[in-house]
């Protein structure tokens, strides 16, 4: 019975240790995957961001937001 459970223990230590080896190589070979999508994320959103700073997009909608703002405090005032 002793020999049979030291056998259990010993595969059970190879089979922990190409476990650990396993995720070890997994995670080593994502770590370059995720770069590449924040990479990818960062260039598009610097994209997004150059092309809407160049229609002049935020200009046009904080124009609209201060005019939302004071049709709103107008109307509150034209009600007093």
């Amino acid at each position: 019975m002793n020999e049979r459970l030291l056998e259990i223990e010993i595969r059970g230590r190879i089979a922990a240790a190409d476990l650990a080896s396993t995720v070890r190589a997994r995670l080593g070979d994502q770590r370059g995957q995720t770069t590449v999508e924040w990479l990818a994320l960062m260039v598009g959103v610097t994209a997004l961001v150059t092309i809407l700073a160049g229609d002049d997009v935020w200009g046009k909608a904080a124009k609209a937001v201060v005019q939302a703002v004071d049709s709103i405090f107008s109307t509150d005032n034209d009600r007093v």
